[in-house]
Formats: C-alpha cells, structure tokens, sequence
C-alpha cells in the first residue's frame, strides 16, 4: 500500500512539474493554444507557496485587478482612511497549483490546492470585474475552509468577456476608466456570451482537475455577484448538470419584459418626480411605491448612483436596442435627456425579442440561495430578486430556492461605514451572509439539511457583528 501511495505521488509530481513547464513555454507566445485546457490560449501555469492573498504578488495582482472597478471591503476611520478588516483575512496558507489564461475572449484564473477536498467553486462578477476581483471575499474564504485533514476547495473564476477594450476615442483620447463602455461594441460580444464563458470555464476546470488528480469533483458550486447573480441563474436553468449548486449574490433580472434596461430607468423616472418640487403628493406618494425603496436610503441616490444619472447604461441600451437613439460609445452616461420619454415597456416587439436567447425563466435545476441588500439603489431587490424568486416558484420549484434580503445593504459593501457616504454607519455588509449561504448551501446538497424559509435579516445592534441567518443571534462576521 505504501509502495502504491508513494508510486501515485511520484506521478503527480511529473504531471506537475510537466504542467508548470508547458506553461512557461506556452506564456511567451502571444495566442499559443494550450495543451492542458482545451479550447484556452495565453496559458501561465505555477505552483504557489500559498494562493490566497496573504501571499504579497496574488495581492498586488488583486488590487491591480480592482483599478477602475470600485473599491474593496473597509474598515473607515475617522479621517476617511480605509483599511482591509481583520474577518477578511484568509486564515490559512494554501499551496497549489494557479492556471491563468484566456477561453474565447475571457480571461480566467484557477486555483488547485495541492490537499483537494474533491469539490469545486467557479463563478463571475458583477459589470466589468476581473478574474482577480473576487480573490479576498470568494476565493480566500472556500481555499481556506480547511476540513479535518487540512483539504480544501478547488476555484475558478472568468470575467465573462465583459471587461471592454482600452481603444481611443473619435477624439483620440484613451482613457482606462471607460473600457467598460466598449464591452457589447463588437457584434459577438454580449449576455449570451457570458453564459457560454461560464460554461467552457466550469468545463475546463473539471478537465483539469481530472488530469492533475485524476478524478473529476465530486460537488461543483458556482457563485455569482450582479451580472455574475444572472450569470449563476442562468447557469441553474440551463446548465443543472454542470453544478450542484449555487450562490446568486444580488443577482440581475433578465427578461424580455422586465429587465437590466426596464427596471433602471423606470427607477430613474421614479426618483425624478420623487425629487421634483412641482409634483403632487399623489405623484410622489406613486411614485415611491413603485420605486420600492425606503425614503432612508436616498442618501445612496447621490453618493452611488449620480442622482439617478448613474442607472442609465446606454451600453446595453445601445446593444439590445440601438434603434431609439444612435450614441458613440465615448458619449455614454452623458445624455440623460435621450431617456426623458423612453419606455422598454412601450418598445417594439422585436426590440424585447432581443433578449429571448439569453432569457430568465425561473425554471432552476438545482438549490440556489439568492441574497440582496433592501437598500440597493443600483440593482433594485424588488424587481431583480423578489420578482425572480415569483418566477422560480411560478415553475414549481420554490422548494430548491432561497431568498435572504439584507436590510440596509446595499450593492457595494466598499461604503460601509465609509465617512463620506454611510457617515451615521447605517449599513451592513452582505459578505458575511454570503459567507453563511454558501455553508449552508454545502449542507444542504450534501447532508439534506436545508436552510431557513425566506426571511429579511435585520441590521445587528454591534456593527462588527453579524446576524446568524439559522439562529437570529448575532455573530462573527467570519
């Protein structure tokens, strides 16, 4: 048994020192086709000491990832000085195997830890988010979460080919800040793109887990974040047989009928008459109940989303409905006044079929817990969360579905207790929440142990604390 056991080592070892240097030979060659993950290019291939960010280069990687893409969890003092809070620490060092490269036109990273538990977590982000950008708050907690004999998950995360381009402007101007503006310009590029990345990712990673450990996962998990929640439905009505289960962080609707585009400028109409000085009561009064949000978070209106400004995303406009009104890339978020009479509502037929190839339908495959902030002015949880978990029940499986509204979070935890915006510290993170789902998620797959019905977790007296989702008590945050 020894001789056997040592003989498999050994083999392991060739496969990754013959891995490691496929890599290097192939990181050079501007578009070499790998020969380890099929279908992926630009292939780099390392062992690590540790993968998770207490390593100083996977953070620096890390924050480089984050230019231009919002800001990471904080701690806030007085003067406005932000500082990574201790509960987001990995707690542990994870040697293993890294894999960065390229898939279609998606970048992704993979992550193998030489003591593999035989489990399995992908994902994607939110709006032009990176491979890296979920390194502190997905891929250091599931690396981490060591088993008794020291195991751990396997990770693997793609951007979904959603970054953009840095081009110049008409004006010749380059500036990195708008790449996310050219991300749909090119005729390929889209929603439906996204799903198929999540798909060739979750793939490859299977693939290659077989061929290091020679067996594929026993349990696959994907866990989203915006865009990145869509992505993870969509994955669950479509792709069941790929995952186990899945995470759907503040997730984005998208329907022909009610969708990313409807919903934000119906709430931008909203905010117009709730703010206008020439309103009725009666309009206001109309208009807040449509708006849905609580009269206490408008302060997020001005500090996160521009007076409303901010909602108009002529990117997706432009792509799924260009006919309303032509706008150079360089031009978007500069001409609200292209939105004053604009109703999805009202559009054509053929405009709304656009968004049938890569349509939600509520029809889940397999468990998901969905999570939202109540006070998320940017992806509002009553028309993209709420309203998707009616459509998961409407198809008869409210029974693998869970919804757990966060009150006071909002899309960003990077504001919490940021002086400048949440100066009262009125808010609460959702990562701890996200941390409790995926616990329970695991169990609830693996063990039968389903987790609590739908529920709103209220806001903890101790602001350091969090809400035990299964108990009420306060908590930890990690």
């Amino acid at each position: 048994m020894r001789k056997f056991a040592k003989n498999n080592l050994i083999k392991e070892i060739i496969l990754i020192c013959a891995v490691i240097m496929s890599g290097f030979l192939i990181t050079p060659n501007v578009q070499a086709m790998s020969n380890f993950i099929d279908g992926a290019h630009d292939v780099k291939v390392e062992h690590l000491d540790d993968m998770t960010t207490n390593n100083p280069a996977q953070n620096k990687a890390f924050a480089e990832s984050l230019k231009n893409d919002g800001r990471n969890y904080s701690n806030w003092d007085a003067a406005g000085k932000p500082s990574r809070p201790d509960w987001t620490v990995a707690k542990g060092i994870v040697p293993g195997i890294q894999i960065k490269g390229i898939i279609g036109d998606a970048h992704f990273v993979m992550r193998i830890p030489d003591k593999w538990n035989g489990r399995l977590v992908v994902g994607a982000p939110g709006g032009t988010g990176s491979e890296l950008s979920a390194d502190q708050r997905l891929s250091d907690y599931i690396l981490t979460k060591f088993d008794e004999n020291g195991n751990s998950y396997a990770y693997a995360y793609t951007d979904k080919s959603a970054r953009g381009e840095i081009i110049p402007t008409t004006q010749g101007q380059i500036k990195e800040a708008w790449r996310g503006r050219t991300a749909f310009l090119h005729p390929e590029d889209g929603i439906a793109t996204w799903n198929k990345r999540m798909h060739e990712l979750t793939v490859a990673a299977k693939d290659a887990l077989k061929k290091l450990k020679g067996v594929g996962p026993k349990y696959t998990y994907i866990n989203g974040q915006s865009n990145g929640g869509y992505v993870t439905r969509y994955a669950l009505e479509n792709d069941g047989g790929l995952y186990d289960g899945g995470i759907d962080w503040m997730g984005v609707l998208w329907t022909p009928e009610v969708n990313n585009i409807s919903i934000k400028i119906d709430q931008y109409r909203d905010i117009n008459i709730i703010r206008d000085p020439k309103a009725t009561a009666e309009e206001k009064a109309a208009a807040r109940a449509h708006y849905g949000l609580p009269e206490q978070s408008d302060f997020l209106i001005d500090k996160t989303i521009r007076g409303g400004k901010g909602l108009l995303d002529d990117s997706l406009r432009m792509k799924y409905d260009p006919e309303w009104k032509y706008r150079d890339w360089s031009e978007y978020g500069q001409h609200p006044e292209d939105y004053a009479n604009y109703n999805w509502h009202n559009r054509p037929q053929k405009v709304k079929n656009n968004i049938k190839p890569f349509a939600l339908t509520g029809n889940i495959k397999k468990p998901m817990i969905t999570l939202h902030g109540t006070w998320d002015v940017q992806i509002n949880p009553n028309y993209n969360s709420v309203y998707y978990s009616k459509m998961i029940a409407e198809k008869g499986k409210a029974a693998i579905h869970r919804l757990y509204l966060i009150d006071h979070a909002h899309h960003t935890d990077a504001i919490v207790g940021d002086p400048k915006v949440d100066k009262n510290h009125l808010m609460q993170p959702i990562l701890p929440y996200s941390h409790q789902a995926f616990d329970m998620l695991v169990d609830w797959v693996e063990k039968g142990i389903e987790p609590p019905m739908n529920q709103t977790i209220p806001v903890p007296q101790d602001k350091q604390k969090a809400i035990d989702i299964k108990t009420g008590n306060e908590i930890d945050m990690y």
